[in-house]
Formats: C-alpha cells, structure tokens, sequence
C-alpha cells in the first residue's frame, strides 16, 4: 500500500479545515488572535507538504520500496541489512497503520463535523471565561 497518498490526504485535509474555519469566521474560537495569520500560514505549508507526498507517490514504483538504490522488497527471503545509507520504509501492519491514521482523522472529523458555535456555549456557560471576548468575567 502506497501511504503517500494517504498522507497527502490528511495534509491538504488540515489544510482544507483551516481555510474552511478562516472563511466561516470561526478560526479564532480556535486559535488565538495573535497566531492567526501564522495558521493561515501553516496552511499553505501544509498544501504544499501535501503535494509533495502526492509526487512521491505518482513517482514510486510499485514494486520498490526504495527510491534511492531501486532494489526490490517484494521478496523477503533474504536479509534487508544492505549497507545502504538510509533506512527503508517498511509498511505498518494494517492494524497499526489503523490506530495511526485513525488519531489524524479523528480531529479532522471533529473539526468539519462539530458545529464551532456550541463549543463556543460550552466553555462560556460553565463561568470560564471566553478567551477571545475580552468582556467576560469568572463569577
């Protein structure tokens, strides 16, 4: 399985959640004031990271693990210590891969799916106060 385009997924994922959040005005129930413009940034950092998974993975050969020497992987009848300068890429068991992926879709998921504004009625109705408002004050 070819992970570059999953991860490319997740990335323009991310980067998508930000855009999304910054054009419906709620980005900063998200993060600070401050930082917005360096998120926004982050966001285009991101797209670009995605694309470049997305190149490795159109440029990958199927039946090779390794871009630099091009050797093949495909059979495991002999020792993979081939005194090469880097480390090899060998794939997650798909339970793992699971579990990993899973923790990066979670908040995806939760960011495009929950809606912000009762986030935002939570926090302020227990007596904490919004950090963004400036005019609350803890009873």
């Amino acid at each position: 399985m070819n992970h570059n385009w999953i991860r490319a997924g997740f990335l323009a994922g991310f980067a998508f959640l930000i855009i999304y959040l910054d054009r419906l005005g709620q980005l900063p129930l998200y993060v600070s004031p401050g930082i917005k413009l360096y998120v926004k940034l982050s966001a285009v950092v991101l797209n670009v990271a995605a694309i470049h998974q997305a190149m490795l993975a159109m440029k990958r050969k199927p039946d090779a693990d390794c871009e630099e020497c091009g050797h093949i992987h495909s059979h495991h009848d002999h020792d993979h210590d081939h005194n090469h300068d880097h480390d090899h890429d060998h794939s997650m068991s798909p339970l793992k891969s699971l579990l990993v992926y899973g923790l990066f879709l979670l908040p995806l998921l939760l960011g495009f799916l929950l809606p912000a504004a009762a986030q935002e009625h939570e926090v302020n109705s227990g007596g904490i106060p919004h950090l963004h408002s400036g005019g609350h004050e803890v009873k």
